[in-house]
């Protein structure tokens, strides 16, 4: 099969990378100092753990009397949504690999992929073991030993800027699975069952965890666990669009762009900035019932995914320096 690069995608990674460095930096070192605040822990006591979108908004409009610094502030700390292009362009790039070279192996071609990822993953449990004990205020707090201990068994984060490893190192282990689904079922069996069991494993998560009826075992609250089935869905979406790229590159790229498409992106990004708001996860009779954060992750990926692709094909035509870049 022959190879078509996807130039779009390779600018959606690079905006992608540089949008989630931006809201760390921002969030962590810009925002505490330029209210006053010495370090990262006051900031926190004040506005709280930025688990939610709703928490992302520490600042009314023009409450600096400055329009820009809003807008600047939105869009930074907005950068968490990079993630989730990072899931959908990595169910795309296995997927469309293994689409390429049907007759290779399975041994073979999960070995190469995991020789470019697995040992990384042990650079940072190495990491995650030392600088602690050197300087563990540079993990704001947030490193424990227990986590550490379920890195081994890739049920969690090492570091905590390093949770994506964890769930994507668990997709390829299930890739095989999840690519013969993608073949026996059609694209809309396979996509709607993936948004229905990740959206029933992040309730049942949620709605336990917030209602303090166990502990956690996978990570804290603000993420049902850092197991991959919380990301099933948007994984999938990568896949279903290789699959779709594959047989034929036009038709994935005409659908991407078509006004209805850019419509519907723009509503499951609201919709999904929505679904993490207080309203949208009542509390009934003193139990909280997290609807809207049991679907708000596969509703931003859609959303922000299509959206950013739209942006970055305008700037493909705008310029080929971009394309360089």
């Amino acid at each position: 099969m022959k190879y078509n690069r996807f130039q779009e995608l390779d600018i959606m990674r690079g905006f992608a990378a540089c949008w989630v460095v931006g809201v760390h930096f921002w969030y962590f070192n810009f925002l505490p100092p330029f209210f006053g605040y010495n370090h990262f822990f006051e900031y926190a006591k004040v506005v709280g753990p930025a688990s939610t979108i709703a928490k992302f908004f520490p600042l009314p409009f023009n409450s600096v009397d400055n329009i820009v610094f809003d807008l600047v502030n939105i869009f930074f700390l907005l950068g968490y949504q990079g993630v989730h292009i990072f899931f959908i362009l990595s169910g795309f790039g296995l997927a469309y690999s293994r689409l390429l070279k049907p007759d290779e192996s399975w041994i073979n071609f999960m070995s190469k992929k995991f020789i470019r990822l697995y040992p990384t993953y042990w650079i940072l449990l190495a990491v995650s073991f030392i600088i602690p004990r050197l300087r563990a205020d540079l993990f704001y707090g947030y490193f424990d030993w227990w986590s550490f201990w379920r890195s081994w068994i890739i049920l969690d984060k090492a570091i905590p800027f390093s949770w994506f490893m964890f769930p994507l190192i668990q997709f390829y282990l299930c890739f095989f699975l999840l690519f013969k689904s993608l073949q026996k079922f059609s694209i809309e069996h396979f996509l709607f069952t993936s948004f229905v069991i990740k959206v029933i494993y992040t309730f049942l998560v949620l709605i336990l965890g917030f209602n303090n009826v166990f502990s956690p075992i996978l990570g804290d609250l603000s993420y049902p666990g850092y197991l991959a089935i919380s990301r099933l869905f948007e994984f999938c979406l990568g896949m279903a669009m290789a699959k779709v790229y594959a047989s034929n590159p036009t038709l994935l790229i005409n659908y991407l762009t078509k006004p209805v498409t850019i419509a519907l992106a723009i509503i499951f990004e609201i919709l999904g900035i929505m679904g993490s708001f207080k309203f949208s996860n009542p509390q009934f009779l003193g139990v909280y019932f997290p609807f809207g954060l049991s679907f708000y992750d596969a509703f931003l990926g859609f959303g922000i995914f299509v959206i950013v692709f739209n942006v970055c094909r305008l700037l493909i035509n705008f310029s080929d320096l971009t394309t360089r870049f």
